[in-house]
């Protein structure tokens, strides 16, 4: 098994190895394909949470990606009765964080411990497509000197002996083509190579491409999306600036069409998009596709009619944006503490929408790795697309949340960041 093509031989790696392996690459004229079950199989997957497999399968995706092992038995056999195919994330230290893990062979010992069983106990469920070995992991350059690339092809290996019947990868960050050569060159074993991919995804082919006389192997689009609170614009106190859920929905399947699909002729096998499921990261709508009691963004939506090769209207709520003060978020918006603010949502003009709205402000949480809560006391006055309240007394960053419903399965939102800051503190 391996990741490099062969160069000087009469058939590829791919092409000689033992394709018996119940999910296997093959190599074909037209490029890398993976089999499962003796059938050509192209992944329509979600990076997920357990607790939406069957969102996942209705919308016609066919492979979740998990990350939590802790109740893995119960995923594996959720997903099969949904028909969904599973990848399996084994969680490893990351290099730039936990280095003695690799160099320290007592500690390397507690890795194995948790590898090694992990693997036994699920590497024959049907519902397993491949494993992948470290999410991230910032695999060092060839030029670093690291114990980490013995130990962590002993890991491979160690998975390649227990089950030879699912390929092994690893997760990278974007398109790092320094980092894609010392994958290649150090750690051979792998099957194939995982990256995660967000606002650089127009750029991924262009990145790899100088690399390409070497390698044009099978890869995955581990986790793909819109783009990263990284990427996004911040205000003067670093708040990033996150998009609305109709803009959203509008990039997924622009990026989908404009990158993902070409790439199926350059190697790729298939793709994730990030997050199938609801989580707190950074604002607790960033990159959830659903909100509270699983109702979907148009982002699920979109991505239906991608997987299911259809072209329905969306039957949800749209919108523009939203005002704080006659402000967009292109402002940075500082507010008295106590004071009187309004807030307006921008519909779009052509579609009358009959909508329901819920306004709720949190305390920022980008800079940490807690939960923005809700901040309580706050009372809305609305009318309908417009909330007048009176802001938090407390001086520091805040984020005003808005949430439409039409009766539908469906919901949008925005947000907007704003600062209270008592002018009296100041000297």
């Amino acid at each position: 098994m391996g990741i490099l093509l062969a160069l000087n031989f009469a058939c590829s790696e791919y092409e000689c190895k033992n394709h018996s392996a119940t999910v296997h690459i093959e190599e074909t004229r037209d490029g890398f394909r993976l089999i499962r079950n003796g059938e050509p199989y192209y992944i329509k997957g979600g990076a997920a949470s357990p607790e939406y497999l069957t969102e996942l399968s209705e919308a016609g995706g066919n492979t979740a990606r998990i990350y939590d092992t802790l109740y893995l038995r119960r995923t594996l056999d959720h997903a099969q009765s949904l028909g969904l195919a599973v990848v399996v994330d084994i969680p490893l230290p990351k290099v730039y964080i936990a280095e003695e893990y690799y160099e320290n062979e007592e500690l390397f010992r507690l890795i194995k411990a948790g590898v090694e069983p992990l693997v036994r106990k699920f590497h024959d469920h049907p519902a397993l497509l491949y494993w992948n070995l470290g999410n991230e992991l910032y695999y060092p350059y060839l030029y670093e000197v690291s114990k980490f690339h013995d130990k962590f092809n002993e890991l491979i290996d160690l998975v390649h002996s227990i089950d030879p019947n699912h390929p092994v990868s690893t997760t990278t960050i974007g398109a790092n083509k320094s980092r894609v050569l010392s994958i290649l060159s150090r750690s051979p074993q792998l099957d194939f190579i995982s990256f995660n991919s967000f606002g650089v995804l127009s750029s991924f082919s262009d990145k790899l491409r100088p690399i390409s006389p070497i390698w044009k192997g099978p890869h995955v689009i581990a986790e793909w999306g819109v783009n990263g609170p990284w990427e996004a614009r911040v205000t003067e106190w670093k708040a990033p600036i996150e998009e609305t859920s109709t803009k959203k929905a509008e990039q997924i399947r622009e990026r989908y069409y404009n990158y993902m699909e070409p790439m199926k002729g350059e190697g790729s096998i298939g793709s994730f998009i990030f997050y199938w499921g609801a989580k707190n990261e950074y604002t607790p709508t960033w990159y959830s596709l659903f909100g509270k009691g699983h109702q979907k963004t148009q982002a699920v939506f979109e991505l239906s009619q991608i997987w299911k090769n259809t072209n329905e209207t969306f039957p949800g709520p749209v919108l523009e944006y939203i005002t704080l003060n006659d402000a967009g978020v292109g402002k940075n918006i500082v507010l008295s503490p106590n004071s009187l603010a309004e807030a307006k949502v921008i519909l779009p003009e052509e579609r009358d929408q009959a909508l329901t709205y819920e306004w709720e402000i949190r305390k920022e949480s980008w800079y940490d790795t807690g939960i923005s809560e809700i901040e309580t006391g706050i009372d809305f006055f609305t009318k309908d697309q417009v909330a007048k309240f009176r802001t938090p007394k407390e001086d520091g960053p805040y984020r005003l949340f808005v949430y439409l419903t039409n009766g539908t399965e469906y919901y949008a939102t925005a947000n907007i960041p704003f600062y209270v800051l008592n002018p009296q503190d100041e000297e």
